[in-house]
């Protein structure tokens, strides 16, 4: 512990003066109510917020429902009725108007989801049948068109493995009356800057659609492939896939990580990595006409029993020329530990490993609708982490486990909401691992810079899903921000002022 308390003095300069350049401008989230749904993984998940009833509608797949909280009295949060999915695995939630979509994923690999669509008094509307796996879905802004991420994940034994896709359902002539079109991926080959994970897959059947953003118009959606390391761009009116964007790779060498769990100390240096940014969940917004898009960069890899393409660095066998320093980088205390894959590295072709790639980009970033970055927070997440809430730097789910997960994506950013207060727009950002939530205002795609940070409650474990609520929706008059965590089974309210 002393040698993690001086690591703390040496982060403080760095990452306090991020917030005093900024101090004008800082944000406190203040948690003012709090529910527990179930206890333990699965009762709450994704959320969205209906601001007509002022209720929260939280995916609970333990349950298979739609649990719905009231919020009129933030203080006191009340259970309402549930939307009963008849038990099944769901997924995501989105909402407009009067109108309440779930996802639901079938037990078969290779086996067709379902869309339900409900009124927020829990009437079923109807059902719209989807390719495998819809792991995500949002409405259009006009509420016209919704649009799955149609996930396909293997079977574990890998016998199966169907193809990830997407499903446009149209609205315009009714709910009963909707049309529905299967958007395939066929066709399409691995991007630069992406890639194809199992070896001799197509691209369509390796591809797992994540997370899905409309951009302002509703005339263009974007879908993050996150183990592909790319993102899907949906031309809405003509139903199709218009293009797949590779996101490339961040170099580490630099910049600075930790990236050992067996160094027992905060150790952010310059490594020989690159990072592939593998967004989970995605949003736009719009600056002067021109569309961005804001990503959680948690990374992923395929990960199972008929095929892995997880290793450790320390398995590889590297290249002396790229690595005469091998001996060194491949002791558990440096990159050793570190989890890489065995499908990429090889530049050459001889056997052996002349490149070393990270899952995950342990960051936020926006980009412009082409894919060009605009911005990356970089290791901002990892330094103030460091700074402020030391004992759970990296920390596996908040817990004591000091330094657990540097070996594996950091604190994996995967949550994500923007918002807007006075004129300025705002990105909340959610760490799986160690809780941390931290707010940026991204008013200037190219110079965002960070506003606030805050560590939950132990009542609260991993944050899966957040939701902004503007002022003028919420029943307090002020902006909130509303978060599930997946692993204790809690919402909580958060007012965000300054």
């Amino acid at each position: 512990m002393i040698r993690q308390k001086n690591i703390k003095v040496a982060f403080m300069a760095t990452s306090l003066s991020l917030f005093t350049a900024y101090s004008a401008n800082a944000l406190e989230m203040k948690e003012i109510g709090n529910f527990k749904i179930g206890d333990g993984e699965g009762y709450a998940e994704m959320l969205r917020y209906h601001a007509p009833s002022k209720s929260l509608m939280v995916t609970a797949s333990e349950t298979g429902t739609i649990e719905r909280l009231s919020i009129k009295d933030a203080a006191n949060i009340t259970k309402m009725e549930a939307l009963d999915l008849s038990g099944g695995d769901v997924t995501a939630v989105a909402v407009h108007g009067a109108m309440v979509a779930a996802s639901i994923k079938a037990d078969a690999a290779d086996a067709a989801g379902m869309v339900k669509l409900f009124d927020v008094n829990a009437g079923e509307i109807a059902t719209y049948t989807t390719g495998a796996l819809p792991d995500n879905l949002a409405f259009s802004p006009d509420g016209r068109y919704l649009l799955t991420a149609n996930e396909g994940e293997p079977s574990d034994d890998y016998s199966v493995d169907p193809e990830g896709s997407f499903t446009l359902i149209d609205l315009k002539s009714s709910p009963k009356n909707a049309t529905v079109t299967q958007l395939s991926l066929n066709g399409f080959n691995t991007p630069r800057g992406g890639r194809t994970v199992k070896p001799g897959a197509n691209f369509a059947a390796d591809a797992e659609p994540e997370y899905v953003a409309f951009d302002a118009s509703g005339k263009t959606a974007y879908v993050t492939l996150q183990e592909n390391n790319s993102v899907a761009v949906i031309d809405i009116e003509k139903a199709e896939v218009a293009g797949i964007v590779g996101l490339g790779v961040k170099n580490v060498s630099r910049t600075s990580h930790d990236m050992s769990n067996k160094d027992n100390a905060i150790n952010m240096k310059r490594w020989p990595v690159l990072m592939m940014y593998q967004p989970d969940a995605i949003a736009t917004y719009e600056v002067n006409g021109a569309t961005y898009l804001v990503t959680a960069n948690e990374g992923d890899a395929k990960d199972y029993d008929g095929f892995s393409e997880e290793t450790r660095v320390a398995k590889l066998t590297l290249d002396k020329t790229m690595f005469p320093n091998a001996d060194m980088l491949q002791k558990p205390e440096n990159l050793g530990r570190l989890k890489t894959t065995t499908t990429m590295g090889d530049t050459d072709g001889d056997g052996d490993h002349d490149m070393i790639y990270a899952y995950g980009g342990r960051s936020f970033s926006i980009w412009g609708a082409d894919g060009t970055l605009v911005f990356d927070s970089g290791n901002a997440f990892e330094n103030i982490i460091a700074s402020r809430s030391p004992e759970v730097f990296n920390a596996n789910g908040g817990s004591s486990e000091f330094d657990d997960r540097s070996d594996d994506k950091g604190p994996e950013p995967e949550a994500l909401a923007l918002g807007k207060m006075d004129g300025r727009t705002y990105a909340f950002i959610g760490m799986e691992r160690n809780n941390a939530i931290f707010a940026y205002d991204i008013t200037l795609p190219s110079d965002p810079h960070i506003v606030g940070y805050m560590m939950p409650s132990e009542a609260h474990n991993s944050p899966e899903g957040l939701e902004f609520i503007a002022a003028k929706d919420s029943p307090t008059g002020k902006p909130l921000l509303a978060v599930a965590y997946e692993m204790t089974g809690t919402v909580a309210l958060y007012e965000v002022h300054k």
